[in-house]
């Protein structure tokens, strides 16, 4: 065998024949893949959104994260079936959205008196006449999909602990995330 011109007749044996074929179908195959993008159906979005226990195949995840389309499905889904939404976009803010109003709830965000590192989310519920939600969904323009499991309210409220840096924070001073409670 002479340099990279390795032809069938120069083989001496099976296994580097086996290793030769391998390596031209490699390189004739890595020219050739085109990345599709994750296909999800209506039927995965609607379980996503609607059954809080439901866990998201890999493939929707993806979409979520990858695709706008999938990301605008869920949003109009969830605009039909949550039943607290926000009242509009805080994309009017010039800033980090600390707070959040909606129909029947109020989203807020506040420094935790104990560690400078943590915030407190905070959801009022202005009425007890819906049931209390039990799934926090975040929807951003670029940066894919959250859904959070919430504590049963107390007195109206729900809290949560989170970390300052964490993505969850982020996601909810991002004036351009959208949020649904259902």
């Amino acid at each position: 065998m002479t340099g990279n011109s390795a032809s069938w007749q120069d083989v001496d044996t099976l296994a580097e024949a086996i290793f030769i074929a391998r390596d031209t179908l490699d390189t004739v195959t890595s020219a050739c893949r085109v990345e599709i993008p994750p296909v999800v159906s209506f039927h995965d979005i609607y379980r996503y959104a609607t059954d809080p226990g439901a866990a998201p195949s890999a493939s929707l995840i993806a979409a979520l994260e990858t695709d706008a389309r999938a990301r605008e499905d869920l949003r109009c889904l969830l605009a039909r079936v949550a039943p607290y939404q926000p009242v509009a976009r805080a994309a009017a803010s010039s800033g980090p959205v600390t707070t959040r109003r909606g129909s029947g709830f109020e989203i807020s965000l506040r420094e935790s008196r104990a560690d400078r590192d943590q915030l407190y989310l905070i959801i009022k519920l202005a009425s007890s006449a819906l049931p209390a939600p039990g799934t926090l969904f975040l929807i951003g323009d670029s940066d894919g999909c959250r859904k959070v499991p919430l504590p049963k309210p107390i007195d109206g409220v729900i809290q949560l602990l989170l970390d300052t840096a964490s993505d969850l924070a982020g996601a909810l001073c991002n004036p351009k995330t959208d949020v649904f409670l259902r």
